[in-house]
This record gives C-alpha cells, structure tokens and sequence, in this order.
C-alpha cells in the first residue's frame, strides 16, 4: 500500500507558513483539520522517526503571561535528501480540570537542505513553539510528521499556575494574540522610540546555536510590552546580532504586521558560525554599535528615547568612549538589561554604551521588574 505524503489532515494545511497556527475549528476547514488529528492519534501509528523532544512548562512571560512550550531536534540524516521533502507539526492542548474544548495547533515547513560541505550524520534540524494558557492542568498530544510517511509523537502534562493576564483558567490561546496591536490613534503627544532589541539568549548556555522557544517568547513579550506600555506614540525597531556583528531586522515605523515578520525572523536566527568578515574586525564590537546608533538618529522624526533591550551576560567586552558628536546627539536611553540573580552582572558592551550617553541600565531579575521598569521611564518622560 502506498504511504501518503502526509496524513489527509494536514494536505489543507500544506501550502501555510512556516509560522505556528491554531485552528480556528468554527469553519468546516478547521473542524476537518482537529477531527484528523483526532483520528491519526487514535488510530495505528506510522512508522517511527526518532526525534527528541523537550518540553517547556507553564511560566510567566515578560508581558505577564503564563506560557509553555516544546522545543524538538531531528537528526538530518533521519530525513534523507529529498528535495521536496516536508516537515509538519500538529498538537493538541486538551483541559483536564473542566470540560473545555481542546486547542489545535499546526506548522508545516519544507525541510532545510543541510549546509554545503557539511556532514549529513552531524546536522541536526530543530524547530519549536509555544501558547498561553490560563491556569490549570493539561495533556498535550504532540506529532512531527515527515513526508515520508514516518512521525514522531509525544505526550505530556502541564499544570499552570500563576496569575496571567486575561487568560481564564482551562483557557488556550496563541502567542501572536498576546504581541502587540498598534499604537493608540492620540500618539502618546508624539513621544517617539528607537529601540535596539540584541538577538540573543536571556540566559547563560555554554553552547547557542539558535535562540529557544523561551528565549523568542522573552523578547517578543518585552518588546510588546515597551510598545504597549512605554508612553510611546511611534517607534523604530533595529535587531541585532552583537556576537557576528549582524543586522537582522529594522523597521522605521513599526506596526503590528511588522512585529509579526520579526518573530519569523528570531527564529531563523543562527549562532552556530561566524564569518571571516566579522573576524576580519577584531574583537571589539563598539564600530558596530555606533554605526547602528548613527542609524537610530537619522529619522526624519527625532527619537526622544533610545531603549536597548537584551541581556548582560552575552552583551560583548566592555567598551569604554564614545564619540562627543554622538554622545551629545542621542537622546535619554535606557538598557532593560535581563540579568542573572545567582551572577553578579560585569560591566559589557551594551550597559557601557549606555551609561556613556549618561542612560540608565534597569536590571530585569523576573517578569514583574519590567513593569517597575516601564513606569520609571514614562514617568521620566512627562
């Protein structure tokens, strides 16, 4: 008997984003999609694709909502080289303490061909996401599917507890419904932000190849938050790779769609080589820096604040001067620095440029401090 490409389920689906959707099961279309999934974890399992999966639980994000999520590593050599070879993943997060409707989720994705000269047995494919939900307890049935016909699947339980924003409990709901909307029409007295998000991990690894599915959800909901809560009526967005000396993402007069392309964006972003170019440059990142500060100024609206946002603990040497033209140019700046409780913070390339503009560095040690953090800086600015 013939393998179908990918469970009938999924086939509607094929032609999505890469993007993770939840299933809105109200049209025919969607219910379609949840009663398959519904029959492919019921029924007879495919043949199995080893894969590895970690499972994140329920925690406060920075926009103070409780999330969760998984992250998963397939071995490229699992997946052969077939050129038109794809990837899917579908769950379900089902409410075990009351009876409401489970929530369906899918991304389907062609598989990445493996770099050039590298070894098919080395490579590893990874790939994750993630939902709020409110408190209680919850199973979550998980599928990665391969074109080939084999799939990999996992079960697990979640108990969220915590006081998360809007969400009621046995309530799940997308990501994407928790990033910000759009400024409000009065322009906050046409306050306007440049803000520099550092792509990279908010806490210690020893080894990042990609950022986490924790990690993207941490700078999203920052960001978000400074968006939605920082007194702003317009803003600039600039995302950098400190490490490789990267610009990976600007947007003059950021708006919703916009945010939506930057969290496609971190998840492409890559750690694992850095290249001869960014090497040629020598070690001290402060060229860098203040090219991208020299962008920040040259709107044809004037930023009245600079907000950096990343962490300290990746944030490069320690950089001391700053050209007097430029100090003098910026205006007020602030570094929403994610620290380490446990680490004493040493000074580094993002907190010294700051502090050289006479900006304030404001340590975030949990979710709550970003909100004592955002209303010092809008109290700053009346």
């Amino acid at each position: 008997m013939k393998v179908p490409l990918l469970p009938a389920f999924l086939v509607a689906a094929a032609s999505a984003a890469a993007a993770q959707v939840l299933v809105d099961v109200q049209p025919d279309a969607g219910r379609k999609l949840a009663a398959g999934f519904d029959e492919q974890w019921a029924g007879r399992q495919a043949a199995r694709l080893p894969c590895r999966v970690q499972r994140f639980q329920p925690q406060l994000d920075y926009g103070l909502r409780l999330w969760s999520g998984f992250g998963a590593s397939v071995r490229a050599a699992e997946l052969g080289r077939q050129p038109n070879g794809r990837l899917a993943v579908a769950f379900r997060v089902v409410p075990l303490d009351r009876p409401a409707p489970a929530a369906y989720f899918y991304q389907n994705s062609p598989v990445p061909r493996p770099p050039e000269g590298a070894g098919i047995r080395k490579v590893q494919l990874n790939l994750g996401g993630g939902f709020l939900l409110g408190e209680g307890r919850y199973r979550v049935d998980w599928l990665l599917l391969h074109s080939s016909g084999r799939a990999c699947r996992a079960s697990w339980k979640l108990k969220a507890k915590g006081p998360g924003r809007r969400l009621a409990a046995g309530q799940v709901e997308a990501v994407d419904a928790a990033l910000w909307h759009g400024f409000a029409p009065s322009g906050a007295s046409g306050r306007r932000a440049a803000i520099f998000l550092h792509a990279s991990p908010v806490r210690p690894r020893r080894y990042v190849a990609r950022l986490s599915p924790w990690d993207r959800q941490v700078l999203l909901s920052t960001l978000s938050s400074v968006l939605r809560d920082g007194g702003f009526g317009s803003a600039s967005v600039t995302v950098f790779d400190l490490q490789n000396r990267r610009l990976l993402f600007r947007e003059a007069d950021i708006d919703p769609r916009g945010l939506r392309r930057l969290a496609r964006q971190l998840a492409q972003v890559d750690y694992s080589t850095v290249s001869m170019e960014t090497l040629a440059q020598g070690p001290s990142p402060r060229p860098f820096l203040e090219e991208l500060l020299t962008a920040g100024l040259k709107s044809p609206v004037p930023a009245s604040a600079f907000v950096f946002i990343g962490s300290r603990w990746r944030g490069g040497p320690k950089l001391d001067g700053l050209s007097p033209a430029l100090r003098e140019a910026l205006p007020r700046s602030w570094f929403l620095a994610f620290s380490n409780p446990q680490t004493l913070s040493e000074p580094e390339s993002l907190s010294s440029r700051v502090r050289a503009v006479r900006g304030k560095v404001l340590s975030i040690f949990h979710p709550p401090d970003l909100a004592s953090a955002l209303h010092e800086i809008t109290a700053a600015q009346k």
